[in-house]
């Protein structure tokens, strides 16, 4: 029997977040966001606000609702990678939001993971908002992570952004990349992931052991001028005492 394929499921804040406060990060984390839009990201994601009580106190209906924060966490997920894709992944990323906020109707999550076994660009792009989540939300407060769903897998490390132009909307993206604040969180500033410190650590001890090999050979090289030296000192001296006596 075919599965759906494992997902990653982004972590919780410690605690839920001030609604000003989220506010505040989300607009200063995506400058380029319209203020509705920031504040429905930052209701729903840092403030864990349920997303009925965000559209009334938006007066926006749900469906709309939807569509803020689709549009919200592409623009999100671009501060680390912009994907290409087709009118159906756009579709998809809809859908994708709404798993996150739990309100996606069963019809619509088979038609998801159809999709997302036909298309690497989409696990792509959850896979990297999940990371850009975490990312916003160790800025505004810290990560709680919660255990992963039964059948999901855990958010995977970063990987370097590799930017493709073709996708609409890229520019808002580098753009909102380029203006994000100073104090924006690094890799230090979020929980380390234990495959990358392993890796980490195995480039650390790779590096080691390359200067270690180029010190050794480097002092051998020298041992051997120096023998050849004495050797040819050596060579000269008796030269110049059978010259004397011829």
């Amino acid at each position: 029997m075919e599965h759906a394929p494992l997902r990653p499921v982004p972590a919780r804040p410690v605690g839920p977040i001030d609604p000003a406060t989220a506010a505040r990060e989300v607009e200063a984390w995506l400058p380029t966001l319209e203020l509705h839009t920031a504040r429905a990201l930052a209701l729903v994601v840092l403030a864990e606000l349920p997303r009925a009580e965000v559209a009334e106190t938006l007066g926006l209906p749900e469906a709309e609702l939807g569509s803020l924060l689709a549009a919200a966490r592409k623009e999100l997920r671009q501060t680390i990678v912009v994907l290409g894709g087709s009118g159906w992944c756009e579709r998809a990323e809809r859908l994708i939001s709404d798993r996150l906020d739990g309100t996606l109707a069963e019809r619509d999550a088979r038609r998801l993971d159809v999709h997302l076994r036909n298309c690497t660009r989409c696990v792509e792009h959850e896979r990297r908002l999940v990371q850009a989540t975490d990312a916003l939300i160790a800025g505004a407060g810290g990560l709680g992570r919660s255990p992963a769903p039964e059948g999901e897998a855990p958010p995977l490390a970063e990987a370097p952004p590799v930017e493709d132009s073709g996708e609409g909307g890229g520019a808002a993206g580098v753009a909102g990349r380029a203006s994000a604040p100073a104090e924006r969180p690094d890799a230090e500033r979020i929980a380390p992931d234990a495959d990358a410190i392993a890796a980490a650590a195995e480039v650390l001890v790779a590096k080691r052991t390359r200067r270690q090999i180029a010190a050794g050979l480097a002092w051998n090289s020298l041992i051997a001028v120096a023998i050849l030296l004495t050797l040819a000192t050596i060579a000269l001296t008796i030269a110049a005492v059978l010259g004397a006596h011829l």
